[in-house]
């Protein structure tokens, strides 16, 4: 079976048998590589495998994965534990769709979105704002991802430029679109900083209260 990057997978793969007898059980496992080409071919192979479950089928890619002689346990493992952390790219896909029809729409949905959602917060704008694309359920899970994102970025003092890599690779939008979606975070970092240790701080009172 083709896949997109299954040379470099099937190559991965072999380095790793070649490196270490019992890779797979570092890979399943939270066990730390016993060394320093182990752990940065399993990080290799996680990442192609995370591009390829973007938009191939989970059942291929394990059925490939097991062409490769990798353990059925392994191979599910990997392809479940992947696709736990792609779930904020399938949840955007009505952005991508929306981006090829009517970017400047997406855009201001964004704008929207942050400043009465994120950043500062109107009863009942979300819904008066939904493309007629997705469900009000998706569209208020969309919102909700989009906040836990943005806290993930201000709680780590993210820059532009790592927001701006994070975003294109979690949402699969284009680099202007995530250039724009990044400014809106930049230039409203401060407040949302402040937004996030108040929110922090309020969690600290409830725990000793």
């Amino acid at each position: 079976m083709a896949m997109q990057n299954g040379r470099q997978i099937t190559e991965v793969i072999r380095q790793l048998g070649q490196t270490e007898n019992e890779w797979e059980k570092y890979i399943v496992s939270r066990e730390e590589p016993p060394t320093r080409e182990v752990y940065s071919l399993k990080n290799r192979l996680m990442n192609l495998l995370r591009a390829e479950l973007k938009t191939e089928k989970e059942e291929n890619v394990l059925e490939y994965l097991l062409g490769e002689g990798v353990s059925e346990e392994t191979a599910r493992n990997l392809t479940e534990k992947i696709r736990d952390t792609l779930q904020f790219y399938f949840s955007l896909s009505v952005f991508r769709e929306m981006e090829k029809i009517d970017r400047a729409k997406l855009l201001g949905l964004l704008t929207s979105i942050y400043e009465k959602y994120i950043v500062r917060f109107e009863r009942g704008h979300l819904q008066q704002i939904r493309p007629e694309l997705c469900s009000a359920e998706e569209w208020n899970e969309i919102a909700n991802r989009m906040d836990y994102l943005t806290d993930y970025y201000i709680s780590r003092s993210y820059t532009r430029k790592g927001i701006l890599e994070d975003l294109m690779d979690e949402t699969g939008l284009g680099e202007e679109t995530c250039e724009y979606w990044a400014d809106l975070i930049d230039r409203n970092y401060l407040l949302l900083k402040l937004n996030y240790i108040t929110v922090e701080l309020e969690k600290l009172q409830d725990n000793y209260s």
